[in-house]
């Protein structure tokens, strides 16, 4: 498990997208596959198992049945599982809505990602820095300990962004875009705004 935190804007998706395109071109891995849900989506943070349900089967199933499918799914060793099985990576993003008050929806994700018995990998992403020290003890140990945090950009990191996305066009001034890139920076570091 992983989880991704950082101020809107920095990359963390972006990021996460691009590594895992990467990662599926790369020859001599292990075969998976990445299903994503975007937390904000959701009408309720337990519908994530339906959404997780349907993408791992095709299968829609209400969320209650799902959660229980899943359970029998993540939870128990299979005899019929490989070695060689593929690994499914779940990309979580906006994970804190799906943060509950008994927070049991992303305990059972993380419980089955960190039971050892499921090919299933998560990737967290927050804009919530201190997400894992907010949550329960009991859901905090099954985060695990791999975190990366997402700086915002700085007005030279947004400039270069910019300059490398306008690469011939002659469309802006270069004092234009340093003014653009140190407002931007001073304000919120969100690369988004200043494109």
């Amino acid at each position: 498990s992983l989880y991704i935190s950082g101020t809107p804007g920095t990359g963390k998706t972006a990021t996460v997208h691009h590594a895992l395109r990467l990662l599926a071109a790369e020859r001599g891995l292990p075969p998976f596959r990445t299903l994503e849900v975007n937390g904000m989506k959701l009408s309720s943070p337990q519908q994530v198992y339906s959404l997780l349900w349907e993408g791992l089967t095709g299968q829609h199933a209400s969320v209650a049945r799902a959660q229980q499918l899943l359970d029998k799914r993540f939870s128990a060793p299979s005899k019929k599982r490989r070695s060689g099985a593929e690994v499914v990576v779940l990309l979580l993003d906006e994970l804190d809505y799906l943060v509950t008050r008994t927070q049991s929806v992303i305990y059972n994700l993380f419980e089955w990602a960190t039971s050892g018995h499921a090919p299933l990998a998560l990737i967290g992403i927050s804009n919530t820095m201190d997400l894992p020290e907010r949550l329960l003890p009991r859901v905090h140990s099954r985060l695990g300990i791999r975190r990366v945090s997402f700086l915002p950009y700085s007005h030279s990191e947004i400039a270069a962004i910019i300059a490398d996305r306008l690469t011939g066009l002659d469309a802006f001034e270069p004092k234009g875009v340093e003014l653009c890139a140190r407002k931007v920076a001073a304000v919120s570091g969100d690369i988004r705004r200043a494109l």
